[in-house]
């Protein structure tokens, strides 16, 4: 057969993947966030032919789950990839997946956001404000519909007066930040709108607040008294003219910053053990393993762990000591108790050979004892046992020697009486005994 020739390009291509923080890879580096310890990178060298992304991929290709549609592989939720093979939902504690690694939430970090941080400062607004809603009439200027209008030139015209008229007299209030028209109504003009107020941000911005709020009650009640129209209905002294008995102060809202809250929302699932400290009059979102503050938690030789059931203290150990207790505050010698261990080692040994000694003297005991008695048998079975009915003290027979003197109480089974021998019939007679009176 002809063989077939043509040009192939070389199918080796060199590339840049990224891999997934949850599958096994070879570790290089990625920039990690802030300490989060670094996610994983590899240079792969992978063969590639000039083909779409489809036709390599098959049903059964589709991985965790994974739908094969025809061109493409629909991934269940928790997955993504052109094969469904990495996880989407990996990060921990609100973090986000960008590709790249976990993006995580401030109070968080780790490869996956898993750690806890012990504590941050909480960046303060730069301004606190207020606002006062009142009503006044306008007497000097005639209501029409188009004012009910806000991009038409009257209501342009008309706001570009009241704003420069309550500047005027608001003027000596340093927390004025201006006036914001909520509508007009016949009646002249009845104007419902509001005074901005606005204080830089301290620890006493709600006095600060509360104050300028009382200070603009008391000028536009002044202003709306003085700057009423003449006797003949003109308004030439001022910019505009109100009704001195009209003018009604609705309410003072101030916006309250609430650290305690921004702590806990940003703290998640371990919210119960963040409280809000101040340190130089600036609020910190702390755990007790922050150092540094009232209610630290001092964990003497051990670092402080925040758990989702509390902070908790792991105690060190080092060349030289074991600590331990609840707050890592006893300390052990090692060499301390290596001694111990081997006195107590040495104590025990020397025990167990005296033990030793004793039984093999009680051996030895019983060893010649048991010889004895084997010897006393042997001699009996010889024909050394006395007559039957007679009796032998056999106990002081076999002991020659005061100090081999053992007690056998096994051997006074020899003492057998036989009545065989014994006439039932016979008399036994018994001399009386006589009394022998000597002199003395």
């Amino acid at each position: 057969m002809p063989l077939l020739s043509s040009s192939v390009t070389p199918p080796i291509v060199s590339r840049s993947t990224i891999v997934h923080p949850t599958l096994s890879a070879h570790i290089s580096t990625v920039r990690p966030m802030s300490s989060s310890p670094p996610l994983t990178t590899v240079m792969l060298a992978t063969t590639s032919t000039p083909t779409a992304m489809a036709s390599t991929t098959t049903a059964r290709s589709c991985l965790n789950g994974g739908l094969w549609t025809g061109e493409a592989c629909v991934c269940p939720s928790g997955f993504t990839g052109d094969r469904c093979q990495f996880e989407s939902n990996v990060c921990s504690n609100g973090g986000s997946w960008n590709g790249l690694e976990c993006q995580c939430s401030p109070f968080f970090f780790g490869p996956k956001c898993e750690e806890v941080i012990d504590g941050t400062k909480l960046d303060l607004p730069q301004k606190a404000s207020a606002s006062v809603k009142l009503t006044v009439t306008v007497t000097s200027q005639q209501y029409r519909d188009k004012l009910e209008d806000q991009s038409s030139e009257e209501f342009k015209n008309f706001n570009t007066i009241f704003t420069e008229q309550m500047k005027l007299i608001y003027a000596g209030i340093p927390e004025y930040e201006g006036v914001n028209i909520m509508s007009l109504r016949p009646g002249s003009v009845v104007v419902e709108h509001e005074v901005i107020l606005k204080a830089n941000y301290s620890l006493e911005y709600k006095q600060v607040l509360e104050k300028a709020s009382q200070q603009v009650k008391e000028k536009i009640l002044n202003a709306t008294k003085k700057q009423i129209s003449s006797s003949n209905g003109t308004c030439s002294a001022y910019l505009l003219c109100f009704n001195s008995t009209a003018t009604v102060i609705q309410n003072v809202s101030i916006v309250q910053y609430d650290p305690e809250r921004e702590c806990r929302e940003m703290a998640g699932a371990y919210a119960a053990h963040f409280t809000v400290q101040y340190k130089d009059q600036q609020p910190y979102c702390i755990t007790p393993c922050m150092p540094g503050f009232n209610t630290s938690l001092d964990c003497h030789y051990g670092k402080c762990q925040l758990q989702l059931r509390g902070p908790r203290c792991n105690c060190l150990i080092t060349d030289t000591h074991w600590y331990q207790g609840e707050t890592c505050e006893r300390g052990i010698q090692k060499s301390l108790v290596y001694g111990l261990s081997g006195a107590g080692a040495a104590v025990v040994l020397v025990v167990l050979v005296v033990l030793l000694v004793f039984a093999l003297h009680a051996k030895r005991v019983a060893a010649r004892e048991k010889y004895r008695v084997s010897q006393l048998y042997k001699w009996y079975e010889e024909g050394g046992a006395p007559a039957p009915g007679t009796f032998e003290n056999t106990g002081f027979a076999i002991c020659d020697e005061q100090e081999h003197y053992v007690q056998l109480d096994s051997i006074y089974h020899n003492f057998q009486p036989s009545l065989n021998n014994v006439d039932s019939k016979t008399k036994i007679k018994i001399q009386k005994p006589q009394v022998i009176m000597t002199s003395m």
